[in-house]
């Protein structure tokens, strides 16, 4: 399979909101774009595929291998080739990359944050770099759009973290911190029971209000000047924000089944972002806790 092919099937199908922000992301960038969703998936990914921590960390450590292989010209792996032309073009610094190698190993691991920090630096790790890449790659000058990377990053793992909580949890890993569990009167079991008591629902409401102050605070720090070069993370946060929106309106039951936005909707929101790009504001609500 093509590179570029394997990296589209892995995150970019049609219909998705990846799909949608790639459809309005500058040309020449898309590739690059992709390419870098797909490494973020594919490394996430491998203690969601072994039984076995040894197994998993064997993987890991070949990842690691692979970006040293991706900076020496020379790499294996469809995703770390389809990356190669978009590095070498803009001459990117990937070392960053290695990030997402220890989120993975922290889930690996560990797979619970006893508090907000712990889950900071997961979705830090799991997805800082990458935002900060993609800016660059789409045009991104000096360090005016970095601020909106970090938010961004951080919006959309906490988003995806709420979205397929059931599945996580099924799987023995847990993105809400333990301490405000705790707080809740709450253990990770009783999230899935069928019946969502009010404490539960606080909880994962108080989860997606973090999530979307972060997508508001990025919007609200992306430069005026940089807004049209960027519009693949402004759709990005806006189409997750509006995901927020709906899961909020579905009561948060996001244990009991999960939230989707239509691809018609999807394409709406992609298509008037481009459009107007300087129209998409932040809610007006307090800062970022």
């Amino acid at each position: 399979m093509d590179p570029l092919d394997y990296c589209r099937s892995k995150v970019a199908p049609e219909g998705s909101s990846l799909y949608y922000a790639l459809l309005f992301a500058p040309p020449a960038a898309r590739d690059g774009l992709t390419a870098l969703a797909a490494y973020r998936a594919e490394v996430l990914e491998v203690p969601r595929e072994v039984s076995d921590a040894g197994v998993g960390a064997v993987k890991l450590s070949w990842w690691q291998e692979e970006l040293q292989r991706l900076t020496a010209g020379e790499p294996r792996h469809p995703i770390t080739q389809a990356l190669l032309p978009v590095v070498r073009r803009d001459e990117l610094d990937t070392s960053g990359l290695a990030e997402v190698i220890e989120a993975s190993r922290m889930d690996l691991e560990y797979g619970r944050y006893p508090t907000l920090r712990e889950l900071t630096l997961y979705c830090h790790r799991a997805g800082g770099a990458v935002a900060d890449l993609a800016w660059r790659i789409t045009g991104g000058e000096a360090t005016d759009a970095a601020p909106f990377a970090h938010d961004l990053s951080m919006g959309l793992e906490l988003t995806r973290m709420l979205r397929h909580l059931r599945r996580d949890l099924s799987a023995g890993r847990i993105y809400i911190p333990e301490d405000e569990l705790t707080m809740s009167g709450l253990k990770p079991d009783a999230l899935l029971r069928d019946e969502q008591s009010q404490a539960a629902t606080d909880l994962l409401s108080r989860q997606g209000d973090r999530a979307r102050r972060f997508l508001d605070s990025a919007i609200s720090r992306l430069p005026a000047h940089a807004r049209k070069s960027q519009t693949y993370g402004l759709i990005l946060a806006v189409v997750y924000r509006q995901l927020l929106e709906s899961i909020a309106g579905d009561g948060h039951a996001v244990t009991d089944r999960q939230v989707h936005l239509t691809p018609l909707r999807k394409l709406w929101l992609a298509w008037r972002t481009a459009r107007r790009p300087h129209n998409v504001r932040p809610r007006p609500e307090e800062s970022v806790q």
